[in-house]
């Protein structure tokens, strides 16, 4: 049948490339082996061989060697809140942590809050590397009527909006940004330590009636 579709509201998901030279290394060296209880923090949305490191803290304000790393994602982040997503203003790291996930542990699907922006960099993969995104839907307290499309059967006309995962092949100095209201995770690692550092940003003001940072 004669047709146009228009594929509305799509959600950006923006890959940037930085410099990671010598983070591993620093991470394996310094961070692993920091002690304390800002280490080894376990979360709730992975299993027992998916490990994050200052998960409650921003490892930007921990460790000065990385003011450089800190220094990349601000910049590319800012292009992608200002210049893709065309917010106005510019952001700040909320916090930030290390990821290191072992052979066959898996990160459950999970978004973010209290950010607008998050992202992850990649500082270890190998072919295996992935992660993947859920499609935004109705909320999941809602009493919603569903009829799943067919997922096996191939659009003929190649259309994807059948689809409720989309999956991204990752590799080392790859970095991801998203809005933090996307779920986000990934099954069954295959990446011998799979590292990566995750952090989240906010605006340093509000083009918004509600005003977060108000205060009398």
């Amino acid at each position: 049948m004669n047709h146009q579709t228009i594929g509305l509201f799509a959600q950006p998901v923006t890959r940037v490339d930085l410099d990671i030279d010598g983070v591993a290394k620093f991470f394996d060296t310094v961070v692993r082996n920091n002690g304390g209880d800002r280490t080894n923090e376990k979360h709730g949305f992975g299993d027992q061989g998916l490990m994050h490191y200052h998960n409650a803290e921003n490892v930007f304000t921990v460790y000065d060697e990385l003011s450089d790393l800190k220094d990349q994602i601000l910049n590319a982040a800012n292009f992608v809140y200002t210049e893709v997503m065309n917010h106005k203003s510019d952001l700040f790291i909320t916090n930030a942590w290390f990821n290191e996930c072992s052979v066959g542990s898996s990160q459950f699907m999970h978004n973010h809050c209290n950010s607008v922006l998050s992202g992850t960099l990649y500082l270890r993969t190998d072919e295996n590397t992935y992660i993947q995104f859920q499609r935004p839907g109705s909320s999941e307290v809602q009493n919603l009527l569903e009829d799943n499309p067919d997922t096996n059967r191939d659009n003929k006309y190649g259309y994807n909006f059948h689809f409720q995962h989309c999956n991204f092949n990752v590799k080392n100095g790859v970095c991801l940004f998203w809005p933090s209201y996307m779920k986000h995770g990934y099954h069954n690692n295959q990446t011998p330590n799979r590292l990566s550092l995750s952090f989240n940003l906010m605006p340093k003001s509000f083009n918004s009636v509600y005003n977060p940072y108000f205060s009398s």
